[in-house]
């Protein structure tokens, strides 16, 4: 009678294999590419820290796409956000398996980088419905100052998160999209979950 071998070693095998190979001053490296503080050197660097707030603040609100990022009005002064980006040198044409730099500057990482700003924003403007709480929510009025792109990495509470992530999962319904999947992954990565 032949003997079988056995597909996955056993406790004693795996412990054998420990005996044999070990490691010491293992540290591992993070592979997240988002830093805050090398963005807001970036971001202070341009010289136009209160128009790149402003347009995250619009793009948050109103939605951008197409590669349209929309106008704002600043302190009697019309800005077209794109021009703004050639200016500051925020990278617009970046496909999504580009790698990129820390304190490279996206249209993404403004609205993630100003996350408690735009929030600030929301919760003084009552009037301000953010286009994803307009869109794709079932426009409940608790959550319209924290149903907005970048909030996902901002929320703490538990409701407020579910209910973002229910709006992004509608977003997602309509468009095709699995965006609501990256934003489960933010909300886990900062030691947080919706049931």
């Amino acid at each position: 009678m032949t003997e079988l071998k056995t597909q996955y070693f056993g406790d004693e095998e795996l412990k054998q294999i420990s005996e044999q190979v070990k490691i010491t001053k293992l540290t591992l490296l993070s592979t997240d590419s988002y830093s805050d503080e090398e963005l807001w050197e970036s971001i202070k660097s341009t010289g136009n820290a209160e128009l790149l707030l402003c347009s995250a603040i619009q793009m948050c609100v109103v939605g951008f796409g197409n590669k349209s990022y929309g106008y704002f009005e600043y302190e009697g002064i019309k800005y077209d956000v794109k021009d703004l980006f050639l200016k500051c040198g925020v990278k617009t044409d970046l496909s999504l398996r580009d790698k990129i730099d820390p304190q490279t500057l996206t249209p993404r990482r403004l609205q993630r980088f100003f996350r408690q700003q735009v929030h600030e924003f929301l919760l003084r403007n009552k009037n301000v419905k953010p286009y994803l709480w307009r869109k794709y929510s079932i426009k409940d009025d608790r959550y319209r100052s924290t149903t907005y792109p970048g909030a996902e990495s901002l929320i703490k509470d538990e409701e407020a998160l579910k209910y973002l992530y229910i709006t992004y999962n509608e977003l997602d319904n309509r468009l095709k999209t699995k965006i609501s999947e990256r934003i489960l992954r933010v909300i886990e990565a900062r030691g947080l979950y919706i049931v």
